[in-house]
């Protein structure tokens, strides 16, 4: 089994099911593990001039309006893509752009068709992203990376056009896909994260659920409207001290709760940056994988989600978002809360107890 041409047949499943249909490849060595499975699952058309290849995958998202997957080689093959990834980026066209690469021990060594090809369209493309080489142990990430790109070139926050993967694969080019990481692994991750929204009248909340507030943002929320739709929801509200919302009523010892072993909600949103806690985030993705419904509100497009566990993404303004939310929320049972903030008087007793013998030695 190879890993590498089980990460390409990942994103590739991802393609399809996100609705690509068509990919334009150009032959060569480097990029065998993602062209196997392109030609497997897409309507190919191979090319062999990486220039006029890269113009026929242009015409054809522009007829589509979906982003053609465009394939190729390492090094100067890869910079024939350029002229038509500038003309997609400046024509709105959606185009994911998979550039193989070599591994990073072949750089600066004189191989063969080895070139600097990180960044190498500049400000041309909406997203570029570089992940390594494919190993064991991040399977996990590899549908949310062939989601943000399919997100990004359809509708990012400038519009359609250009996405650039460059793809480092490692000798032996040729193997067998293994088993593909499910699609439930990630719950709806890959559906909700090619599919951004913006803040949608009358966000429906309920069940038991948790609001977290991480660190500095750009754009932080108003705490008047975080705290608003805790009330109503009568869910608790796990403040980081750097988010201007850890008021009276928050939760402020949420490291201590969450590794004493709190109880998993039914849903989670997200706001600010991710907490510096390792815990909490491990908290998070474990609710994740018990299914639960991750909302990250990310008004900045910076897709703040380490651990790959959201499954909605909501890209408009915060503040329009809560008021949404609270307008839309159904009350859970009061003892949710109330379990919360025994939790929280524990936690600080002891906390306040723990100091106290230390100060007193």
């Amino acid at each position: 089994m190879s890993v590498q041409a089980t990460f390409s047949a990942t994103l590739v499943d991802e393609w399809v099911h996100l609705g690509v249909t068509d990919t334009v490849i150009c032959p060569g060595s480097r990029s065998t593990p993602l062209a196997l499975p392109l030609a497997e699952r897409l309507r190919a058309h191979v090319r062999l001039d990486e220039r006029s290849a890269a113009f026929f995958a242009l015409g054809l998202a522009q007829a589509s309006g979906r982003p053609t997957v465009v394939c190729v080689t390492s090094g100067t093959a890869a910079a024939e893509l350029h002229p038509a990834v500038v003309e997609a980026h400046h024509a709105c066209v959606p185009l994911i752009v998979c550039t193989a690469d070599r591994p990073p021990e072949l750089h600066g060594t004189g191989a063969p068709q080895t070139i600097d090809q990180v960044g190498l369209f500049t400000t041309a493309t909406r997203w570029a992203v570089s992940p390594g080489v494919p190993t064991e142990g991040q399977e996990r990430t590899w549908r949310p990376l062939a989601a943000r790109a399919f997100a990004e070139s359809t509708r990012g926050p400038h519009g359609p056009g250009p996405v650039h993967l460059n793809l480092a694969f490692r000798e032996p080019l040729t193997g067998e896909a293994g088993e593909l990481p499910a699609r439930a692994a990630s719950p709806r991750s890959a559906d909700m994260a090619a599919r951004p929204r913006e803040a949608p009248p009358g966000e429906r909340l309920e069940g038991r659920g948790l609001v977290i507030v991480g660190g500095q943002s750009p754009t932080p929320p108003d705490p008047a409207l975080v705290h608003a739709l805790g009330e109503r929801l009568r869910w608790p509200v796990l403040a980081d001290p750097r988010s201007r919302s850890r008021t009276p009523g928050t939760i402020a010892a949420a490291d201590a709760i969450v590794r004493a072993g709190a109880p998993l909600p039914e849903t989670v949103v997200l706001l600010g940056s991710p907490w510096l806690s390792r815990a909490v985030g491990e908290y998070v993705s474990s609710t994740a994988s018990a299914g639960a419904r991750v909302v990250v509100v990310d008004p900045s497009w910076q897709w703040a989600d380490p651990n790959r566990v959201a499954t909605d993404f909501v890209h408009g303004d915060t503040d329009a978002w809560l008021a949404s939310a609270i307008a839309g929320a159904a009350p859970c049972d009061s003892d949710w809360l109330d379990s919360w903030r025994t939790r929280e008087d524990t936690a600080q007793a002891a906390i306040e107890q723990a100091l106290g013998h230390e100060l007193s030695e």
